[in-house]
């Protein structure tokens, strides 16, 4: 079932109750689809030819990926001064955007709302590619009481995850209602044995189906896998509004991503790009700047996903 954006109440019941709810056009200006379609297009050539270090290889799911690698199933840090597309931020900063996850979250957009991971998921040229059933912070070989724990511990401030596409999508799988729960053994075998072969037999898989402009929300918890088919065009933007209460030992997840680059959201050039009229755009960059200086005074180390 799709909802309308103004369908919000509706929205975060379904996006509660099962781990994810699918927006119906939420980029529905058809200006601002091929803006949004040119500017991806711009960063996928750009880093398919090797102009743009920062991407997705395939083979490896998580980071940190080899920038020599030449099949690519995304590009990382899409927001960053030295792509120059200021499309993506202006979506990414949205009122629209911003007050769903606000409220899909329970956050106050002004006080708690910080800015997470902005990347694009594109097709890769030579292979197909199939990422492994996950979690996206809680690892799949620990223990039944590690995961309880770690459930128990990530039920606030998680933050609220997003694709969006440009162009019809199907890749995206998930199980509704994953997100809260221990595993059951099927799921844990899966999981900790997946190689993408095996991903028929997930029970209760669901295929996320977005026409051009939809928005899929979900909780970084849910089991979910992507595939990739080099043979279908894909540009969906894979966003994260993340949540400035959340403990910081979840940052492992987030500053993960930004071992190859630092956090350039306290570059100058950056800041100057963000639209002068965005106050809260602002605010969620200064959130996150403080939030990863106290990670790294804490002594936050190490990766929250295998280097796989």
């Amino acid at each position: 079932m799709k909802f309308h954006h103004t369908e919000s109440d509706s929205i975060r019941d379904r996006f509660r109750e099962d781990g994810f709810a699918i927006v119906q056009g939420l980029v529905k200006d058809s200006q601002q689809l091929e803006k949004l379609r040119g500017a991806a297009d711009a960063v996928t050539e750009q880093t398919r030819n090797r102009n743009w270090p920062f991407k997705r290889n395939v083979g490896k799911q998580f980071p940190p990926w080899d920038e020599h690698s030449p099949d690519v199933w995304g590009v990382q840090h899409i927001m960053h001064p030295g792509l120059n597309q200021p499309a993506f931020a202006e979506l990414y900063f949205s009122p629209s955007m911003l007050g769903l996850t606000a409220h899909l979250s329970e956050q106050s957009s002004e006080d708690d709302a910080m800015v997470g991971l902005f990347n694009l998921l594109v097709e890769p040229q030579e292979h197909h590619f199939e990422l492994e059933w996950h979690r996206d912070s809680i690892k799949s070989n620990i223990t039944e009481a590690e995961e309880q724990e770690l459930l128990k511990a990530k039920t606030k401030f998680t933050g609220v995850q997003w694709n969006l596409a440009l162009y019809h999508d199907q890749c995206l799988f998930v199980v509704p209602g994953s997100h809260g729960r221990m595993r059951t053994s099927l799921e844990r075998k899966i999981t900790i044995n997946s190689s993408g072969q095996n991903s028929e037999i997930m029970p209760n898989q669901l295929c996320v189906d977005l026409a051009p402009g939809d928005a899929v929300f979900y909780d970084p918890e849910i089991l979910h896998r992507g595939t990739y088919n080099k043979r279908l065009k894909r540009r969906t933007l894979h966003g994260l509004h993340h949540d400035y209460r959340a403990d910081i030992f979840q940052s492992r997840g987030i500053l993960q991503h930004f071992e190859c680059c630092g956090i350039f959201y306290a570059d100058p050039t950056f800041q100057a790009s963000l639209p002068i009229e965005n106050l809260t755009s602002k605010k969620m960059v200064e959130r996150m700047i403080d939030w990863a200086a106290r990670a790294k005074l804490a002594g936050v180390e190490g990766f929250a996903q295998e280097n796989i």
